[in-house]
């Protein structure tokens, strides 16, 4: 088969996301702006049970900020930010918690800021990504669950174990460090990986050194994400990704033709979660290198412009619905 579906989107190479656990309204002033300025958008995990109060959760360093409210988050949907579910307590998620931490809570977010909530993001730690919870996000219909493990996520995995890195100031002792804007890129590079950045609110000074970065320190990774990704980067929220992930991997191909007249496909998906909002997916094809020279190709029978990527290479982008025609074939000038 000459066609291919491209690891993420546009054919892009890696992936970069960014997180801020518990969606503190002093996003506005010190990191929005700057999300702003680079033009990569951000997601916010969002605690239901003190949706818009002042924080008042144990021994937070963050006790005292405010949370969000839903004005303020559709604000950031609007922006073209995600908001993801980060339980209703922020407590260890024991079996009879499970209804009110995965589904009143993402109940009262989705109400609150009139959008579906795709993600449950384990708080805490990694004792909230336990399998009574996982599979309990499952049965409801979440379509991956965040957790905290320093680690790319990649093409060929499942997916919904999701892997986020702290984007923080430096390590619990006794593995002190320094702060590290280009961490994790050259492997998301080489491993045509998916970085997910998590922190909280970056300050002018971190406010807890293991916990977060700094103001300063949010624009040297943003800065360093575009300039060294340039094309190859696609800085996406979580939903967009793994939208794009989900219909890669459900993708049916059927192959009607492949002659040097023409190629032609039928697309759709199999056993595809309705909770997947946008089904584009980017293919590259090999085609005659006559066809390279007007690249077109038709979704049902609509003329479209192709991307010449290399020799005898078109790429395309193509919102699939079931049984998507797809063909390819000498353009105009071919």
């Amino acid at each position: 088969m000459n066609i291919k579906a491209c690891d993420w989107k546009y054919g892009k190479k890696w992936v970069y996301s960014i997180t801020y656990d518990e969606g503190l309204v002093d996003l506005n002033k010190f990191a929005i702006p700057i999300h702003e300025e680079f033009g990569v958008p951000g997601h916010v995990e969002v605690v239901a049970g003190q949706l818009g109060e002042i924080r008042n959760l144990g021994q937070s360093s963050y006790n005292g900020m405010r949370h969000m409210n839903g004005k303020e988050l559709k604000e950031l949907i609007d922006i073209g930010w995600g908001v993801g579910n980060h339980s209703w307590s922020h407590e260890i998620i024991e079996e009879n918690m499970l209804d009110k931490e995965l589904r009143e809570a993402r109940d009262v977010i989705e109400e609150a800021i009139d959008s579906k909530v795709h993600f449950y993001c384990a708080p805490g730690n990694n004792i909230n990504m336990a399998d009574h919870i996982l599979d309990e996000a499952r049965n409801l219909g979440y379509l991956g669950a965040m957790s905290l493990t320093d680690a790319l996520n990649r093409p060929g995995e499942e997916l919904f174990w999701i892997n986020r890195t702290a984007l923080h100031d430096q390590f619990y002792e006794p593995f002190f460090s320094e702060f590290d804007p280009f961490r994790n890129i050259a492997h998301a590079e080489k491993q045509n990986g998916w970085i997910i950045d998590y922190c909280h609110c970056p300050l002018e000074e971190p406010v807890h050194p293991n916990k977060d970065c700094s103001e300063s320190q949010l624009r040297q990774r943003l800065e360093t994400v575009i300039e060294l990704g340039g094309s190859e980067v696609w800085c996406a929220v979580p939903e967009e990704v793994i939208f794009y992930h989900l219909c890669r991997r459900h993708l049916k191909t059927e192959v009607v033709a492949e002659n040097d007249e023409q190629q032609s496909y039928i697309l759709g998906f199999q056993g595809l979660s309705n909770q997947v909002e946008n089904r584009d997916l980017t293919f590259e094809i090999i085609v005659p290198t006559g066809w390279c020279r007007s690249p077109v190709y038709w979704v049902d029978e609509t003329p479209c412009l192709a991307e010449v990527v290399r020799p005898n290479t078109l790429r395309c982008t193509v919102t699939i619905k079931q049984d998507t025609k797809l063909r390819f074939g000498p353009g105009k000038n071919s």
